[in-house]
């Protein structure tokens, strides 16, 4: 690789000098911030005629645009940058990233300008990071604050005779509540104002910070929403208010405008930095989606249901055996964003990290969600970094069954069932659960979630009483969870990659390529490990499909924070 970066480096000092010849229309550079913005950028497209849909373009992604800002601001003809911010859809963590990226693009002396033309609440928390704020006249400012909606199905689904019959462990794994309950139970409750209560007061504190208000001032704002556009610079949470023609005029002057170009116009003219590269690189695996057993999959379609994209087990073991055989990776950072899934299917994860973790330093990155599951296969990495907007934790199981014996019956179908075994009806959706049925049920999941708290105790450093404080299926923000040790930083992936770094020793004045890991096209079976308990056939259970599943370490999906 020194020879490649010889060559590089050579053709740069060579090129640079004309490219610094052209200075006209290089003052600001136009990047639109839409889209959800995914942590890594996606190598492949979808073929024809999938391609032709309209969600089939691939996403910006956080990775890209950090390395577009690094370029921009390595250029000095770049005075700034026009973030517009209409059609971003990013979940709170994402956005925390995007924050963190503009304020690294003003820590090198550039100008950052936000141009909105709707206020929300988290486009508002984005744009106070950047040096202004400008709206169009008829902008309409609704950042209002948040809210969070959980509805309840028990009385839809006896209306139907449809009767869910699931245990959950503990008060706060309330996954199942929205099929069993008619109303949030306390615990419920009280998890749901404590995640409110920690994101407000992010966002309420980063806008105060940007802006030089109060936190008093701000709420005060939010409270009186709608506001004009007019009201909104009055109140000093934006600057000036201008059309998106007039731009170059107020960042330049009525004279001489500034100009305003897009990345694909300057991308070509802009000044190539030098670089040696070191000969190791840090690998990502990424768990992304549900985790599930066997493959991982995307359903083609944005179907509306949390089951579109699944972070299958066998993809991700291999993956990491994949890393872990890699001679150049020197160190492994683990993106998990999934608010987990099978409990079986977490563990194979995690035997697997567990694994490499002896071989190679292991950094887990967390994104928006990676609790339940997510936050099991985290545990056995050496470091974990989270936003302070991510949701993790819910250290807890549930299982059962739907029973839909009341449902035949308003359908008039007569069933006759019969079996071998006493156990045979165990899951059957004929009846609900006995009463030493129930046992057992409850006794298979409180050696899951035994098992779940061991492996916290043991990847934290943690004792089992401390464990037990923080679990009973317990959702925290990543600030929450901070001090309550569950992680070790908060940051973006860029911060999990230097700790990464770190910990494999590299040289920290060369730049360490970081590249994904796949499982590779053939089967790579594990290497000897003196690493103690699982089973040397755990792979093979990690076949049955999820919805065949019987322990869940999920995460309650049906907490959404909404603007």
């Amino acid at each position: 690789m020194t020879l490649r970066d010889l060559m590089r480096n050579t053709w740069c000092t060579l090129t640079n000098p004309l490219r610094r010849l052209r200075r006209r229309g290089m003052d600001y550079v136009r990047l639109p911030l839409a889209g959800s913005f995914p942590e890594r950028r996606e190598k492949e497209r979808l073929r024809f005629p999938w391609s032709l849909l309209p969600w089939a373009a691939i996403e910006m992604s956080l990775e890209t645009l950090n390395e577009q800002l690094e370029r921009l601001a390595a250029d000095p003809r770049v005075r700034g940058v026009v973030f517009t911010l209409d059609g971003l859809a990013a979940g709170p963590a994402t956005v925390r990233s995007l924050r963190q990226a503009v304020l690294r693009f003003r820590e090198r002396g550039k100008q950052a300008v936000a141009y909105l033309t709707q206020v929300t609440t988290w486009r508002l928390y984005l744009a106070s990071a950047a040096d202004e704020i400008l709206l169009p006249e008829s902008a309409i400012f609704a950042a209002a604050g948040l809210q969070i909606e959980t509805t309840f199905l028990r009385d839809t689904l006896a209306q139907f005779g449809v009767e869910v019959d699931i245990e959950a462990l503990r008060e706060y794994k309330v996954f199942p509540d929205r099929f069993r309950r008619s109303e949030m139970s306390d615990a419920h409750r009280e998890m749901l104002d404590a995640i409110l209560d920690d994101q407000y007061a992010e966002i309420v504190a980063a806008i105060a910070e940007g802006r030089g208000l109060t936190r008093e001032a701000v709420r005060r704002a939010m409270d009186d929403v709608p506001l004009t556009a007019q009201e909104a610079v009055e109140r000093d949470l934006a600057d000036v208010l201008a059309y998106e023609d007039e731009l170059g005029a107020y960042l330049g002057t009525p004279d001489r405008p500034a100009t305003i170009a897009s990345w694909s116009e300057v991308r070509r003219r802009l000044v190539r930095q030098r670089r040696w590269r070191t000969q190791q690189v840090v690998g990502v695996v990424s768990v992304a989606g549900n985790i599930v057993p066997g493959p991982s999959r995307r359903l083609p379609t944005p179907l509306p249901t949390p089951f579109t994209e699944q972070a299958g087990a066998d993809t991700i073991v291999q993956a990491l055996r994949q890393a872990e055989r890699n001679k150049r990776v020197a160190a492994v950072v683990l993106h998990v964003d999934s608010p987990g899934g099978s409990a079986l299917a977490s563990d194979l994860i995690w035997r697997e990290v567990l694994r490499l973790q002896k071989q190679k330093p292991v950094v887990t990155y967390m994104g928006n969600v990676a609790a339940s599951g997510g936050y099991y296969v985290s545990v056995p990495a050496a470091y974990i970094v989270a936003q302070a907007t991510t949701l993790t934790g819910s250290i807890g199981i549930f299982g059962g069954k739907i029973v839909t014996a009341g449902l035949y019956g308003k359908l008039n179908v007569h069933r006759e069932v019969l079996q071998r075994g006493r156990a045979a009806s165990l899951y059957s959706d004929a009846t609900p659960f006995s009463d030493a049925e129930r046992q057992k049920i409850r006794h298979s999941l409180e050696n899951s979630y035994a098992r779940f708290k061991a492996r916290v105790a043991e990847g934290r450093r943690m004792e089992p009483d401390r464990v037990e404080e923080i679990a009973r299926g317990r959702v925290w923000t990543g600030r929450q969870a901070l001090e309550r040790g569950l992680v070790d930083e908060l940051g973006d992936l860029q911060a999990a990659v230097e700790k990464a770094c770190s910990l494999a020793g590299l040289d920290t004045w060369r730049c360490v390529p970081v590249v994904s890991v796949g499982p590779g096209k053939r089967y790579t079976p594990p290497r000897p490990s003196n690493v103690q308990g699982g089973r040397p056939d755990a792979l093979l259970h990690a076949l049955s499909p999820l919805l065949r599943e019987r322990v869940f370490a999920l995460l309650p999906w049906d907490i959404r924070l909404r603007e």
